[in-house]
């Protein structure tokens, strides 16, 4: 399977896309160009419409045309202080620009091109605003924390749009989107400190579980589709229920000890206890 993967520069793309490359044959972007893992990054701004829509009729450096895309693109958010209130807008203004009309310019182009299956990738504050759910199940609502959760729904419901269009030429597009909860690498102390409770830990996401995630995004069957994200747990936060229909199983958890250190385990499926109310606010 060609797959474009759309932001594999990023925290979540550069840790992911080298997984994912050893299963499917990827072509990665980002902003500008260079390497990832011995992957050769080529540059693809996605609110340039018509570098978007060339690139993706284009296919392959072989000619070959996509047969899916993952969207893991985002507005910049490093060095923002979101305490400021014109560093907050300027953010945010950018959120509008990629995560809504990039998200936009990405599902026409592959629509265009004829693309069977796209991935978009959103995020669980989504879902985090106020007040807090105690838990996230399958009845779980919208309910964005801040406008940039609010521009990944909207990117979410230009998908549906297009996983539900029905045109004469029966032309069909599956779209699939995945609700990060927080970003976590073994292999990156810098993505664990915020892990500083035991009940933190059930929002974390390992890589290797986002990675597995965006396989099973890649091969099911289902035709629209979103769902929350999280590794294993001791005490769940979301009901395995509301992301089973993807078929994804998490592989591993993260365990904040007694003498408070992040430790990582193989995670077992069957061991998981039931849902439990969270017990403080989540980050």
């Amino acid at each position: 399977m060609n797959v474009l993967f759309i932001g594999a520069t990023g925290l979540v793309g550069s840790h992911t896309a080298p997984l994912l490359a050893e299963k499917f044959a990827l072509t990665c972007t980002g902003l500008k160009e260079g390497q990832l893992a011995g992957l050769p990054v080529q540059p693809l701004d996605i609110c340039d419409w018509d570098a978007t829509a060339s690139f993706i009729q284009n296919g392959t450096n072989g000619g070959e045309a996509f047969d899916a895309v993952i969207y893991c693109a985002t507005a910049n958010y490093h060095h923002i202080r979101m305490g400021d209130a014109e560093e907050r807008r300027r953010y945010y203004e950018q959120c509008i620009e990629v995560n809504m009309r990039g998200a936009y310019h990405v599902f026409e182009a592959a629509w265009r091109a004829g693309i069977t299956r796209v991935v978009h990738i959103g995020s669980m504050t989504s879902i985090m605003g106020y007040p807090r759910y105690e838990s996230i199940d399958t009845e779980t609502r919208d309910r964005p924390n801040d406008l940039y959760a609010a521009t990944k729904i909207f990117g979410e419901h230009v998908g549906r749009s297009y996983a539900f269009r029905k045109p004469p030429s029966g032309q069909q597009m599956k779209v699939i989107c995945l609700r990060l909860a927080q970003p976590t690498a073994a292999d990156d102390l810098r993505t664990q400190q915020w892990i500083a409770h035991s009940h933190y830990t059930a929002m974390a996401v390992d890589m290797r579980d986002i990675a597995l995630a965006m396989e099973c995004a890649l091969t099911t069957e289902v035709q629209y589709g979103v769902y929350p994200l999280v590794s294993g747990a001791d005490e769940p936060y979301v009901d395995p229920q509301a992301y089973a229909e993807l078929g994804y199983v998490p592989q591993w958890k993260y365990v904040f000890t007694e003498d408070k250190r992040v430790e990582i385990h193989r995670h077992d499926p069957q061991a998981t206890a039931a849902v439990v109310p969270s017990k403080l606010p989540l980050p």
